[in-house]
């Protein structure tokens, strides 16, 4: 099996064991090759994530992987949240940040591109509405490149 298909797999099968919870899929890959897989998987919670938490996870997607005999030979399984270098994904990680300052770096028309700083007031099905030091900006969710949690250092 390539690894887009395989990727595909184990993908529905991690989507599906979160389905239910307040824990969410942010972003997966399964790079290598066979017998030398690493799936990397990056998830988010609604509400406080800790480590027991992700290790119990890592424990149940491990087990899923193992006894679906999904992953051909040996692999790595990396569960972890996404990390500060990580941009947000989700419309449930923008909510998550609700009052934070985020960076966004997004389209303002057609080809031109501009970036804005500031704190996150509101978050829509299809954008979301950002105050900076020149006002309040609302921002089609369609037209981010990127958004950003900045490090407060």
């Amino acid at each position: 099996m390539n690894t887009s298909g395989l990727e595909a797999q184990v993908r529905a099968f991690v989507e599906d064991l979160l389905k239910k919870g307040p824990i969410f899929l942010v972003d997966f890959s399964v790079r290598g090759s066979m017998g030398s897989h690493a799936v990397d998987v990056f998830v988010e919670s609604d509400d406080t994530l800790g480590v027991n938490q992700i290790a119990e996870l890592s424990r149940e997607i491990g087990f899923i992987l193992d006894t679906e005999d999904i992953m051909p030979g040996t692999y790595t399984l990396n569960v972890s949240t996404p990390g500060a270098d990580r941009p947000l994904r989700k419309i449930r990680q923008y909510r998550k940040h609700l009052g934070r300052n985020l960076r966004v770096h997004y389209r303002k028309r057609e080809d031109a591109y501009t970036e804005v700083c500031g704190k996150l007031l509101s978050v829509e099905e299809a954008s979301i509405e950002i105050h900076h030091e020149k006002g309040t900006v609302k921002i089609p969710l369609a037209d981010i490149e990127w958004a950003k949690v900045p490090l407060p250092w």
